[in-house]
């Protein structure tokens, strides 16, 4: 079988996209990618077993990459890379990541024949919404991620995919209410692959406490809220520091205000890490934080990084965004804040404080993955899915 693939960013990397498609690869089939090309790379490239087709090849002046590659449904650059792809690849299926491609995807299949599958891992919509309230510059966001636009395009897509993957059971809920038929939905999450715990230490035992994030670092991550959380812990406090690893438009802001409250000596930002050593230092930790703001976004979708603390035995502390609130207290495998509250968040550090309940709840977050969260049991769902849509 071949599976020709949209993706709207430059490819290498996307953690999701290397999991779907080397995960088919490994089944026997033939992988493509049509992916964007703002690094001039070569215009088509085999990375990984996958052969990358890229919209512009690198010849093109860095401002038309820019300009006129931008992922917009009726994008007629786009279009004609599509085309010139279906009729050179000829798959049995279109996959598409995300959103802004997703009714192009739809319209080019159909006029071929062939079904489409959708992998709808954020709430597009919603995290527009988010990016409009936080730019400064409004204008900007209402014409190249505008909420009501991405509104109409979601139900649409929602109603004439062949299939959709979503990342937890609230997008499910979400995609169903605005029309998606219910068996077209299916629950593929951004689980880790089992053999992630093999490369890595078991989480650092001891009362102090070693907190580590791994993700962007914008205001609706959240981070200023575990500062702020350290900050208002009393002269009784267990011994902590807090590692942040990631980069993004909050950190210089997330900087300033570790050195305001005197917290210098106990955040660490690490800055970008290559994605291979993210395990390891991970493991050199005993508690993960998820500390994303409670929104319409968070509520309906969850972060790979909960499953991969989980998978490296490590406790978590979570916001009480919907998905996180539900998994964490169903597996019992750490502490839940109330967003907005510094004082919750301060009183889960404290609880954890407690090496063995520390180790009690990493187990159990642990187990969870080893039966429920992790890639090989969301691949066989995502295979089962793609032979029913092509009909092997």
């Amino acid at each position: 079988m071949t599976i020709l693939c949209l993706y709207a960013e430059d490819y290498p990397w996307d953690v999701r996209v290397e999991k779907l498609l080397s995960g088919f690869l490994a089944e026997g089939h033939d992988a493509h990618l049509l992916c964007r090309n703002l690094k001039r790379s070569a215009h088509v490239e085999i990375v990984d077993g996958i052969t990358c087709h890229r919209v512009l090849g690198p010849e093109a002046p860095g401002f038309v990459h820019q300009a006129f590659t931008l992922p917009a449904p009726l994008n007629p650059i786009w279009q004609h890379a599509l085309r010139k792809a279906i009729a050179e690849v000829h798959p049995d299926f279109v996959m598409v990541r995300d959103l802004p491609l997703a009714t192009l995807a739809i319209s080019e299949a159909r006029r071929h024949g062939l079904p489409v599958l959708v992998d709808m891992a954020e709430n597009h919509p919603a995290m527009w919404r988010n990016v409009m309230a936080s730019d400064p510059l409004p204008l900007r966001s209402w014409l190249l991620k505008n909420p009501g636009l991405a509104k109409r395009l979601e139900r649409k897509v929602a109603q004439h995919a062949d299939a959709l993957f979503v990342v937890v059971e609230e997008m499910k809920e979400h995609l169903i209410a605005i029309g998606a038929p219910a068996e077209r939905v299916h629950i593929v999450s951004n689980t880790p692959r089992l053999g992630i715990q093999a490369a890595a230490k078991p989480a650092a035992a001891g009362a102090s406490l070693e907190m580590i994030y791994v993700g962007n670092v914008t205001r609706n991550r959240g981070l200023q809220q575990v500062l702020e959380a350290m900050n208002c812990a009393g002269a009784d406090a267990p011994p902590m520091r807090f590692h942040v690893i990631g980069s993004g438009d909050y950190l210089q802001r997330l900087q300033s205000l570790s050195a305001r409250l005197g917290l210098s000596d106990r955040v660490v930002f690490h800055g970008w890490i290559p994605n291979t050593r993210i395990p390891e230092l991970i493991a050199r930790c005993n508690v993960g934080i998820i500390p994303h703001l409670r929104t319409e976004h968070t509520d309906t979708t969850v972060p790979n990084k909960l499953f991969d603390f989980m998978a490296l035995g490590l406790a978590v502390i979570v916001s009480d965004a919907a998905p996180l609130r539900r998994i964490v207290e169903s597996e019992g495998c750490g502490c839940v804040f109330k967003t907005g509250d510094p004082a919750s968040l301060s009183r889960c550090m404290a609880t954890l404080a407690d090496p063995d309940l520390r180790r009690n709840l990493g187990k159990c977050g642990f187990s969870a993955v080893q039966s429920r969260y992790n890639w090989e049991r969301d691949l066989k769902l995502a295979l089962d899915v793609v032979a029913d849509i092509t009909g092997r």
